[in-house]
């Protein structure tokens, strides 16, 4: 094995396989970020080191945190079921009520006991300093309070919100809205990868038409259709038709997903909607939503086009098209 291949098995100790951090990323669905702070947090798991001070995990270990991380998804608190016994994870994912009955845990200090209201406006003031680092720091820490399921819709949807909100009124400049978008997207391109996407896992393009600059919904859009089984191809902001129509042919998409935020009244996008309609290969699913949608709706009517009015209208659209 090649030396820094991190994607192995790197360590065999008394022929119990030790996984590297990446390795248990992938596997159980968690960024490696996440991992860490579970971690340190809750004390989640109690990885060995080797000699390079690298972390190993074991088979139990991936075990153990995929469980965790179902229960959250499904909105179990961590800080409730951190120290819940492995065995009393898989009754309460199995629905046993004696399992669910929660601990007492101590809760760490700091954000821990924060409302999403209280971690909005933390983020926000990070964003008005225009702190990346600081704002990545309320992220990490919400996740684990809220799980990926809240994160999205208690925190990172109206926080953008909020954000457009002060951008449009000129309380924060273009410049404050940069900085914010790289840090979330870049936090929801770790959050949102699957434990295994199944080879047969239906394709979604995620993107924003021409002219539509704004990516912060097409980025919530692809983690929440990561997060729900598919296989999301990112393909950036203002996209030409005839560009989004190569990447469906290419990766044999069935959904396009197409967030619109601003302007409302932009005279050209009618057209460019009309236009991808009408190159999209037959039974190519159109999904339009973001705060400017609305606006388009007789058009996205027009078109035979799906507009979703929020994440968890998504979340119920796309899980009826997988079981279709």
């Amino acid at each position: 094995m090649a030396e820094g291949d991190e994607l192995g098995t790197i360590e065999n100790m008394t022929n119990d396989f030790r996984h590297s951090i990446k390795v248990v990323a992938r596997r159980t669905g968690l960024s490696t970020h996440l991992i860490r702070a579970w971690e340190k947090r809750y004390s989640t798991i109690q990885p060995q080191r080797n000699e390079g001070n690298r972390r190993l995990y074991t088979t139990e270990d991936i075990e153990r945190l995929t469980l965790l991380k179902r229960a959250t998804d499904a909105g179990h608190s961590i800080g409730d079921i951190a120290q819940l016994p492995t065995d009393r994870l898989s009754l309460l994912m199995a629905g046993d009520p004696v399992a669910s009955a929660p601990l007492p845990i101590a809760r760490p200090i700091g954000l821990a006991e924060a409302t999403p209201a209280d971690l909005i406006a933390a983020a926000y003031r990070a964003v008005e300093a225009m702190d990346g680092v600081g704002l990545e720091a309320v992220l990490d820490e919400a996740s684990v309070v809220l799980g990926q399921v809240r994160l999205l819709n208690d925190l990172i949807v109206p926080l953008v919100e909020r954000i457009g909100d002060a951008w449009r009124s000129g309380d924060l400049k273009v410049a404050h809205e940069h900085v914010a978008s790289a840090c979330i997207r870049t936090f929801l391109g770790q959050i949102a990868r699957p434990i295994a996407v199944h080879p047969e896992a239906p394709v979604m393009v995620a993107t924003t038409p021409s002219g539509q600059l704004h990516e912060l919904g097409a980025v919530m859009v692809a983690a929440t259709a990561t997060s729900r089984g598919w296989r999301v191809v990112y393909a950036g902001v203002s996209m030409p038709s005839e560009e989004i129509v190569s990447v469906v042919k290419v990766h044999r998409a069935k959904v396009v997903a197409l967030s619109i935020v601003h302007p409302e009244d932009d005279p050209s996008l009618p057209v460019e909607l009309r236009r991808l309609r009408r190159l999209l290969p037959r039974g190519v699913e159109l999904l339009v939503g973001g705060r400017a949608s609305a606006a388009y709706e007789g058009v996205i009517s027009e078109i035979g086009a799906i507009r979703v009015a929020s994440l968890p209208g998504l979340t119920e659209v796309l899980d009826q098209m997988r079981r279709r």
